[in-house]
């Protein structure tokens, strides 16, 4: 039973990463947002700059409530997205 615990935590970066590459693919965001998963779940993701308020607000919302993100830092920093 001592692995469980082993077992468990190096679950979490991989079903935060999941759930991520979920929410990208629904909402075809690969060409503008980038993103990486921490070790504890977090996951930072950056945004083209000019995406939308809207889609960025509805994504973001769908990354903060899913239970196997704990947590996410985002931002539209990134490079301009030319299909806006």
């Amino acid at each position: 039973m001592a692995g469980t615990g082993i077992a468990l935590a190096k679950d979490i970066p991989s079903k935060a990463n999941s759930a991520v590459t979920d929410i990208v693919f629904e909402y075809d965001a690969n060409d503008f947002s980038t993103y990486a998963v921490r070790e504890s779940g977090f996951v930072d993701v950056t945004f083209a700059r000019n995406t939308p308020d809207a889609l960025y607000g509805e994504i973001l919302t769908k990354l903060k409530n899913h239970p196997d993100i704990k947590g996410v830092l985002a931002g539209k920093g990134g490079p301009g997205c030319s299909g806006f």
